[in-house]
C-alpha cells in the first residue's frame, strides 16, 4: 500500500492506494483531521453496517501507524453521506461540507422533516443493494444483485421497485437482514452472532447522550442481528436430540 494525500483548502487527509489502484481511507486519521470524535465514530464503523479492514499507514516523516481501521472507497463515501451536519462542531461541519463537495459536487441532504415519497422508497432500497454489490467482484455483481433481489421479493411479497412509503422502514430492515445473512453464509465472521447483537446494542446505548432519535441504520442492524440470533438458537434447539 502506498500513501497519498487529499488536500482541500486547509484540510489534508491521507489515503492508501493498493496495487490494483483501489483506495482505502484510514478513518482515525481522517476523523482527527476533521475534528470528529474518533471513539464515537469507531463504534459506528463496525460490522454489520460496515466492513472495515486494517492496514499499516506509513506517512513520510511520521511514526508508522499500525493496523489502522480503513474503509474502502464506496464505504467511505457512504460514511460521508451518513454523517449529520447538525451534530458536529462548526469546524467539523465546514470540513465535512468541503469533503462532500469534493466527492459529490453540490450536496443537498434530505431534511429529517421531509418524509420519503413513494418513488423515493425504491431508490433507498436500490441504494442499499448497490452499495453491497459494488463491494463484490465485477463478474459476480449481476448474479449477487439478482439473488438478493429475488430473496427480498420472496420474503416481502413485492419487488424492490414496488416498495411504498409506508413499507420503507420494514423493507430496509428486511433487505439489511438478507444482505447480512448472505454475507455470513459466504464469509463467516469470528465474532459470534450474539457478540454482534451485544456490540450493536452497546453502540446504540452509548450514542444516547448525543442522539435523541434512533437512526434507521441502527434500527435495521439491530433487527437483522436479533432475527439472525433467534434463527441460530432455533437451529441449535432443533438439532438437539
Amino acid at each position: 500500500m502506498r500513501v497519498s494525500k487529499l488536500k482541500i483548502q486547509d484540510l489534508t487527509i491521507p489515503f492508501l492506494i493498493s496495487s490494483d489502484n483501489e483506495r482505502y481511507w484510514p478513518m482515525r486519521l481522517i476523523c482527527e483531521a476533521m475534528g470528529l470524535n474518533w471513539h464515537a465514530q469507531f463504534a459506528k464503523l463496525q460490522p454489520p453496517r460496515y466492513t472495515p479492514t486494517e492496514h499499516d499507514v506509513a506517512i513520510s516523516g511520521e511514526p508508522l501507524q499500525k493496523r489502522m481501521l480503513c474503509l474502502s472507497q464506496s464505504e467511505f463515501e457512504f460514511w460521508l453521506k451518513s454523517l449529520s451536519s447538525r451534530k458536529v462542531s462548526p469546524a467539523a461541519r465546514m470540513r465535512l461540507e468541503q469533503l462532500r463537495t469534493h466527492f459529490f459536487g453540490e450536496y443537498a441532504p434530505v431534511t429529517a422533516s421531509a418524509p420519503p415519497t413513494a418513488t423515493a422508497a425504491p431508490a433507498v432500497l436500490k441504494r442499499i443493494l448497490n452499495w453491497r454489490t459494488q463491494q463484490a467482484e465485477p463478474e459476480n455483481r449481476k448474479a449477487m444483485l439478482k439473488e438478493i433481489a429475488d430473496q427480498f421479493s420472496a420474503k416481502n411479497g413485492f419487488r424492490i421497485a414496488e416498495a411504498q412509503e409506508h413499507q420503507l422502514r420494514g423493507a430496509v430492515a428486511s433487505l439489511s437482514t438478507i444482505i447480512y445473512q448472505h454475507d455470513r453464509s459466504k464469509t463467516p465472521s469470528q465474532m459470534t452472532v450474539s457478540q454482534r447483537v451485544d456490540a450493536i446494542i452497546k453502540s446504540i446505548v452509548d450514542a444516547r447522550p448525543q442522539r435523541l432519535h434512533l437512526l434507521d441504520s441502527d434500527f435495521a442492524a439491530l433487527l437483522c442481528s436479533i432475527e439472525l440470533e433467534g434463527q441460530q438458537h432455533a437451529g441449535v434447539h432443533h438439532e438437539q436430540p
